[in-house]
């Protein structure tokens, strides 16, 4: 083999373990995917000032961080994809909260899902209210309301509604 091969071969294979690293390093820094929820809710016992308007002012500070350090325990005990929270904006109204909620993966919780932790948690948070029937996720509103009934009472019901229908 002559000189001339034995330098390409050479430049191929130093070029080669190059090429390897920088593929390597592209694909470590590629981000997973993340898909963001917007919620909102009303916190109708609190007081709206036009400092919340700011978000560099204190007042919309500290109420940001409270909501924050009460409600992210309840997202993270019951989504294991949920990465952050943040609060976007306050408006007049009592206070309406509107908060950005980011999960990891293609695909976020299902609104219902997002919506009852916060109908969960309102019975819970101290430092603000939850108005449960003003909560609403991806701009879908929630009903608010835990249908939640025994066998026991849906039987009683249809029992009601059968003797009162036969009785015309």
């Amino acid at each position: 083999m002559g000189t001339g091969h034995l330098t390409a071969i050479l430049l191929i294979l130093c070029a080669f373990p190059v090429s390897l690293a920088n593929n390597a390093s592209n694909v470590m820094a590629t981000e997973a995917p993340t898909v963001e929820s917007s919620v909102t809710f009303r916190s109708r016992r609190s007081t709206f000032t036009s400092a919340l308007l700011d978000s560099s002012s204190e007042a919309f500070k500290s109420r940001a961080s409270t909501i924050t350090t009460a409600l992210e325990p309840f997202f993270k005990d019951n989504f294991t994809s949920y990465l952050s929270m943040r609060v976007t904006s306050f408006r007049n109204g009592s206070v309406i909260n509107d908060l950005k909620v980011r999960f990891s993966g293609t695909s976020v919780p299902h609104h219902t899902k997002i919506s009852n932790v916060l109908v969960n948690a309102s019975s819970k948070v101290t430092d603000f209210d939850i108005e449960t029937s003003s909560i609403t996720v991806d701009n879908i509103v929630s009903s608010g309301v835990n249908h939640k009934i025994s066998l026991f009472t849906s039987f009683c019901l249809a029992l009601l509604s059968w003797l009162l229908s036969s009785k015309q």
